[in-house]
């Protein structure tokens, strides 16, 4: 009976693989939707840019807030019921978002869909973990890699809503309800690890020693993919005189490469180590970013995007990974420490790259990002010391 046992605990978690994929991949849809209806919901809603502002910055803090939460729920009841209750909010605050009347209602819809968006980030990642821990070999990078899949079938459905006429809001009602659906199909699928509440593991902790280095890690390459999403089209404008509609470009280029080198990325990691590959991304990006601020040709700058996306995409993979293993805490735990102070530099680094250019130009400020890389690099080390 013992082989029969074994086939069947394989074939458990090779579903829950398959079922906690779906659910990055709806997140990353879901991000993706609402990409796409930034524009229409400003109009809609009638607000400037200095306003449009704050309400980015009100998604990104409601899910810094909320990260925590996630990890302490995730101790007290185990990942699978945080990551669906988490994944049901997300698939309404995304619908809410788009349909709000009036201000005051949009911020507050806002700060509830990034705080259901933490909370999911945090468990999710949590949960791969642990399936990743069951199957024995490196997976993280390809659930990573569906999240990012997600993003860009999420911005492509977005736009052919939107050009249908049902840019209003019945569109994002829409995905919800079928994100929802879908989350309720997966949901059997989840993979079952008992809560380590009563584990004496923490699931929360001010981030100090190798938990303070993993999430300024994180943070640092956050920065980096904050910074493109803000900045490259301009940059492309200022130094290769491209139109806007080409600029574009540039950032796409770094999404697509970024999404297609996480699915390798977990062969990546068996060959090569998870350090080697650390250090190759944080060169990557270091050697990436000066390829785009000091070429002043379109398509050496939209390579050397493309390069950073080659070289990031298996970075934050490998640090969540990490921050799972971490000793005496959960793995929803050292995640939501992690990626609290990591996802700090979403928030951080696009308006403190705005005054650096506002005193130079953005080319400087892009420059100096770009040692951020080296940092990585040079502290690649502590990946395969989690391990």
């Amino acid at each position: 009976m013992k082989p029969v046992d074994n086939m069947q605990a394989a074939q458990g978690v090779n579903a829950a693989r398959w079922a906690i994929s779906a659910i990055f991949l709806l997140n990353g849809a879901g991000i993706g939707l609402w990409a796409a209806h930034v524009p229409v919901v400003q109009a809609s809603a009638g607000i400037d840019t200095g306003t449009l502002g704050f309400l980015l910055l009100t998604i990104a803090g409601g899910a810094i807030a909320a990260m925590p939460l996630s990890g302490w729920l995730s101790g007290r009841w185990g990942t699978r019921p945080v990551a669906l209750g988490s994944a049901w909010l997300f698939a309404l605050t995304s619908a809410l978002l788009m349909n709000v009347d009036g201000v005051t209602a949009l911020f507050l819809a806002a700060f509830a869909f990034g705080a259901s968006n933490g909370v999911l980030d945090v468990s999710m990642n949590a949960n791969a973990a642990e399936v990743e821990a069951a199957r024995g070999v490196p997976t993280m990078s390809s659930f990573h890699g569906f999240f990012s899949l997600g993003g860009l079938l999420g911005a492509a459905l977005g736009g052919l809503v939107i050009g249908a006429g049902w840019g209003d809001g019945r569109g994002a009602l829409a995905a919800g309800v079928i994100i929802a659906l879908v989350v309720a199909l997966a949901a059997r699928f989840v993979f079952r690890v008992p809560p380590q509440g009563a584990a004496g593991h923490s699931h929360f902790a001010l981030p100090r020693g190798p938990t303070l280095f993993l999430g300024l890690l994180g943070l640092l390459c956050f920065a980096v993919e904050g910074a493109l999403v803000d900045w490259s089209a301009l940059l492309l404008t200022e130094r290769t005189r491209a139109e806007p509609a080409s600029a574009a470009l540039g950032y796409s280029a770094f999404s697509v490469a970024m999404a297609a080198c996480r699915f390798a990325g977990d062969r990546l990691v068996l060959r090569f180590g998870a350090a080697r590959l650390m250090v190759f991304g944080g060169l990557g990006m270091f050697g990436g970013l000066l390829l785009a601020v000091l070429s002043t040709n379109f398509a050496l700058s939209a390579l050397g995007f493309a390069l950073i996306g080659v070289s990031a995409a298996n970075v934050v993979p490998l640090i969540f990974a990490a921050a799972a293993r971490m000793p005496g805490m959960s793995a929803g735990g050292g995640l939501a420490t992690v990626a609290t102070l990591g996802y700090a530099g979403l928030l951080m680094a696009p308006p403190l790259l705005g005054s650096i250019a506002a005193h130079t130009n953005i080319a400087v400020a892009l420059g100096l990002l770009s040692l951020s890389g080296l940092v990585i690099a040079a502290n690649a080390g502590i990946v395969k010391r989690m391990g």
